[in-house]
């Protein structure tokens, strides 16, 4: 979760979200199967043959039915107020995930799933996920407990999978720093179009104050969506790792306001260090693994991209979907249970 800045919020209702992933579901091939469909039928009503007409719509229909069975489970929605779970989910020790992102921006990441491809193509229709759920699926599969993550109070459509705690624009930031104090893993979505607001700079240097580097993997857009805002993320990504090597324009940073971010790094790192295809990265505080330090400083991280093979049959790339994000999420979660005592 992160805040808005003073004077543009706008209220997160979620219906955009909705219509952003029920378009990515259905897209054009759908619509157009589905008004092939209705100009048959004026066909059949008009006198023409029957069973080509049947033969589709049962075809259409099947597909309908798969989808809604495959995304029968985003619809268990569970929004409660935070002040209800913070203080029981923190003083019992639980193990869970939080998912930081910024007000208004829930289930505006929309992920191929990758499930039921086959079974959807008649119908045109592509079964999808949001980036929440991919990251609370990866995280349930990982330890069988939950993901949370903050929301703005007039929430009232949200993609299903974890749990939703609402927060005032007011009172957000004392349970969000306990909800950062106790978590197993901390995941910062990075949303299309979007420079990082000064809320989420609050939660980076609560983050750093409180010595949770090693717990955050931070995740961005798919880059191989169009409109999907992966360049910016990318570039803001960069912004967050410059300042991360040099927390000390955190330390001191006054209420409201964005730390003085060095270009110099920011290019580099985007230049030279996180291939055009990063989906996101995981910070380290011990050696092992593969990591892509910083030349001159202790900042260590591993990335996540795309791998680019290509189908035996049609020759085409694959595509970014949740099973791309998978390997860089779950060795996150699985090396933050190593490194606890």
């Amino acid at each position: 979760m992160s805040g808005t800045k003073p004077g543009s919020f706008r209220g997160e209702t979620g219906a955009r979200a909705v219509v952003l992933r029920l378009w990515r579901n259905i897209g054009c091939l759908g619509l157009f199967n589905l008004a092939l469909l209705l100009f048959i039928a004026w066909l059949v009503a008009d006198g023409g043959p029957v069973l080509l007409p049947l033969l589709l719509l049962t075809l259409f229909t099947v597909g309908v039915l798969r989808m809604v069975w495959l995304l029968r489970f985003t619809l268990r929605i569970r929004i409660k107020e935070i002040s209800e779970v913070v203080p029981d989910l923190v003083a019992s020790g639980a193990r869970y995930c939080l998912i930081l992102r910024p007000f208004g921006s829930a289930g505006h990441i929309i992920v191929r799933s990758g499930r039921g491809r086959r079974s959807l193509a008649l119908g045109g229709m592509t079964v999808t996920s949001t980036m929440e759920q991919v990251i609370s699926k990866a995280w349930s599969d990982a330890f069988a407990s939950e993901a949370y993550a903050v929301v703005d109070p007039g929430l009232a459509l949200a993609p299903g999978g974890l749990v939703y705690m609402r927060a005032a624009h007011t009172a957000w930031q004392e349970p969000v720093a306990r909800l950062i104090d106790a978590a197993h893993s901390i995941v910062l979505i990075l949303p299309p179009h979007q420079e990082i607001r000064t809320s989420t700079w609050w939660e980076v240097r609560k983050i750093m104050e409180l010595e949770r580097l090693e717990r955050l993997t931070v995740v961005l857009p798919p880059y191989d969506v169009k409109g999907s805002g992966h360049a910016q993320a990318k570039r803001e990504l960069c912004k967050l790792l410059a300042v991360v090597e040099d927390p000390l324009c955190l330390v001191h940073l006054a209420e409201g306001t964005d730390p003085v971010v060095n270009r110099e790094r920011v290019d580099y790192y985007e230049r030279k260090l996180l291939p055009a295809k990063t989906l996101g990265v995981h910070f380290f505080k011990h050696q092992g693994g593969v990591f892509r330090p910083r030349d001159d400083g202790p900042v260590l991280f591993s990335f996540a991209t795309g791998v680019d093979r290509r189908s035996l049959i049609l020759r085409r790339k694959s595509k970014v979907s949740e099973f791309t994000y998978r390997p860089l999420l779950l060795a996150a979660y699985r090396s933050d249970a190593e490194e606890l005592p």
